[in-house]
């Protein structure tokens, strides 16, 4: 007797958290050729909140939405250090999810010419620029480092990694970075630090809810 076996064709759906969780993870135990550091290992859920987005649907959720944003960049050592506390806190909450966007995609690019004055090398999209003016009153001035001493651009930039609440189309909230005792993302955070940052991004994340403003009008 033969027996025949039919092989179905299966189409495997990778979803946007398993991208940004392969994105990630596969640095884990590679070096920074810029600074011959080896990246912080990241691990993500399987079923971590993060979806990609572009610039547009980041402008449309300030503007009329409701939600959580986070912009960050696989290779910043600051990202690897918070992209797992955001994913484990948000377990814990109300979020169906989280929008993620790598800003540095889309930033313009400042420098200092030689009478160290910011000029902009290259530019950002107008994508960009849009959510600068969003964002106007939330950014910290940039300063540019040269020879050790910081210089200001008289500029604002959106850094690498910022975490933003919006509630019916106003900011409740922004975080930067990781915790001021970090001074290098390559240095891992003490406990202490790791709870700390727990808490202020799950006070963050309350700030938000699912409910969004069906014009611009009733912001």
């Amino acid at each position: 007797m033969i027996y025949f076996s039919f092989k179905e064709d299966v189409k495997i759906v990778v979803t946007d958290s398993t991208k940004i969780k392969e994105e990630y993870e596969s640095l884990n135990n590679k070096i920074n050729e810029d600074n011959q550091r080896m990246y912080p290992s990241v691990n993500l859920s399987e079923d971590n909140l993060f979806v990609k987005s572009n610039e547009e649907e980041i402008i449309k959720v300030l503007e009329n939405e409701s939600g959580i944003i986070v912009f960050g960049n696989s290779s910043d050592a600051y990202s690897r250090t918070i992209m797992p506390l955001i994913d484990e806190v948000s377990k814990n909450l109300d979020i169906d999810k989280i929008y993620y966007f790598d800003i540095t995609s889309i930033r313009d690019t400042i420098d200092l010419n030689d009478l160290n004055e910011p000029i902009v090398k290259e530019q950002g999209s107008s994508g960009y620029y849009k959510l600068l003016e969003l964002l106007d009153d939330e950014l910290p001035t940039y300063y540019v480092t040269k020879n050790g001493e910081e210089i200001d651009t008289h500029e604002k930039r959106i850094e690498v990694p910022t975490v933003i609440a919006t509630k019916n189309c106003k900011i409740e909230g922004i975080h930067f970075k990781t915790v001021e005792n970090q001074k290098s993302g390559y240095d891992e955070l003490s406990n202490e630090d790791k709870e700390k940052l727990k808490k202020e991004l799950e006070e963050l994340m309350k700030k938000t809810i699912s409910n969004t403003c069906s014009t611009k009008e009733a912001c």
